[in-house]
């Protein structure tokens, strides 16, 4: 595993990184190692004799481990929240994730569909210079990362407050989407 081929010595970190709304796993020869800017989120010390990775993975606290991860984003992405009456002529991006897509029924009306996990791939395609405004179903992780990452690619994105579900709530527009 990772332990193994930095040496058996060591740390392996997983850290987010607020500039660019990404995860990061690090190997580190010290604790004094990170990656600039970054926000750790687990630490494994192969310094202890913790070379069974699957064993300490299997005893993590996930649920702090994502409460930590849930508050990195927040706090990087909470400068770029849009409310729905401040789209003006933005494009709208619907970046729920897959599965979650898969079985929505609606849409905002005039959205586009990307998908989260390929923005590498589609954010080269999207109009230099036109603002762009994600969203995912409740406005916390995913179109929060979304659009942090849209931002470290050079675009002025932002996340809808609330997601599609404040949307609907608020009774806005939106359109019946149907099995491709």
């Amino acid at each position: 595993m990772a332990g193994q081929a930095a040496g058996g010595s060591g740390w392996l970190l997983l850290a987010f990184q607020p500039r660019a709304g990404t995860l990061v796993n690090q190997w580190a020869a010290d604790d004094a190692q990170a990656v600039a800017g970054g926000v750790p989120l687990l630490a494994l010390n192969l310094h202890r004799g913790d070379h069974r990775v699957e064993d300490f993975l299997a005893n993590v606290d996930w649920r702090g481990v994502y409460a930590r991860y849930q508050a990195a984003v927040h706090a990087a992405s909470d400068a770029f929240a849009c409310e729905p009456d401040a789209i003006g002529d933005a494009l709208v991006v619907d970046v729920r994730r897959a599965g979650v897509f898969d079985k929505a029924g609606t849409m905002v009306a005039g959205a586009l569909r990307r998908d989260p996990e390929q923005v590498a791939n589609w954010s080269a395609d999207l109009e230099p210079g036109r603002p762009l405004v994600v969203y995912c179903v409740y406005g916390h992780e995913v179109g929060r990362a979304t659009a942090l990452r849209l931002r470290a690619a050079g675009h002025d994105a932002r996340f809808l407050q609330g997601g599609i579900a404040a949307w609907e709530a608020a009774g806005r527009p939106l359109r019946t989407i149907g099995p491709d």
